[in-house]
């Protein structure tokens, strides 16, 4: 089936092991009416296994929020990609806002994270965004750059699917989303940045996050060179979630 975009949940440090459950039941009861929208929830560690093993009359496929740089070893703590591989996920964030500013990780750190991803069984979920101060003094730009380029700039062709998720920083879990000119021109920006990028038989997706809600999803969704959601918040309500991935019908 052909994957026109993505609607991923992104549940962060919330909802423990029945609480997901509880999500699942309500969600698979809801009809799964577009076809071409890969549904993706990426719970926290703990609740992953049981989430794949759980029904999944909706269709839905699973990723993890993080993988450790480190493949194994005396890392207490950390998980591995090859453990959340294992596991049945076929997705994983990387460099997430939130890994950069509360755990240090800079642009090096996601990109070996980044190729560790690219080189396995998984979907890389590539983030990257601005703060308040870069789009104001119209930093931005340089800023959305590097943080591509220092992921995508280790591969000499890209013949493998990669989602790629601008979320400004700003607007993360402020209830305040950027306006549809700043996502529209931010969306074209960072089309042209991957147009120099060689692709082989596969796609890059530009999905956008921060504060998305049922409200106005369906006229961010609506942009061109939108092609999803990473969603935080709205995700962890089963109707609201719902209603966001409804709104991307017919595209």
């Amino acid at each position: 089936m052909k994957i026109n975009n993505f609607c991923i949940a992104n549940w962060k440090m919330n909802l423990d092991v029945d609480e997901c459950l509880n999500f699942l039941k309500k969600f698979n009861s809801f009809k799964n009416v577009h076809a071409g929208t890969k549904v993706v929830i990426c719970p926290s560690y703990t609740s992953i296994y049981p989430c794949i093993n759980n029904d999944n009359t909706f269709g839905l496929s699973w990723g993890a929020q993080d993988i450790s740089n480190n493949l194994n070893g005396a890392f207490t703590g950390e998980v591995s990609l090859d453990m959340v591989e294992k596991l049945g996920c076929e997705y994983t964030i990387v460099g997430h806002s939130e890994r950069r500013a509360n755990f240090n990780e800079t642009n090096d750190i996601v990109a070996e994270k980044f190729i560790k991803i690219y080189n396995s069984s998984l979907t890389p979920i590539l983030c990257i965004g601005e703060s308040f101060n870069d789009r104001n003094n119209g930093n931005f730009k340089n800023v959305l750059t590097s943080q591509i380029d220092n992921a995508l700039s280790k591969l000499s062709i890209i013949d493998k699917n990669i989602i790629i998720a601008y979320e400004p920083i700003w607007a993360i879990g402020t209830g305040v989303s950027a306006d549809l000119k700043t996502i529209s021109e931010t969306h074209s920006l960072l089309k042209n940045i991957i147009k120099k990028y060689t692709l082989k038989n596969c796609n890059i997706w530009l999905l956008y996050g921060g504060s998305v809600n049922d409200d106005n999803s369906k006229s961010i969704i609506s942009l061109e060179n939108v092609d999803g959601f990473l969603i935080g918040g709205a995700s962890l309500s089963p109707e609201k979630f719902y209603k966001i991935y409804t709104s991307m019908g017919g595209l």
